[in-house]
């Protein structure tokens, strides 16, 4: 049963759309794109980044990468979190 509504961002349709910000992460990191071209993300994508959202609208810009950002920073800790206890347990062992 095909979902009407995605809730995962891709790279192919971030590229149709004329956007102000881009977020991607990228393990331990997190990088905002500034009108980013498509030609930055389809490198970033070949890099190995993520597209974790991005802002279109021009009237609430500021507000949305701004909860945008909280989200992507806590979720990478909470990913570096996971992948150092795992690596510690390994470590004592």
């Amino acid at each position: 049963m095909k979902k009407s509504t995605r809730e995962s961002n891709n790279f192919a349709d971030a590229l149709a759309t004329d956007m102000q910000f881009a977020v991607l992460t990228k393990t331990g990191r997190v990088q905002i794109l500034v009108g980013p071209s498509a030609k930055q993300l389809r490198k970033r994508g070949k890099r190995g980044w993520r597209l974790f959202g991005t802002v279109t609208e021009q009237a609430d810009a500021r507000r949305s990468l701004h909860e945008m950002m909280k989200k992507a920073i806590s979720e990478v800790e909470n990913e570096a979190g996971t992948s150092n206890s795992k690596q510690s347990k390994t470590a004592k062992k």
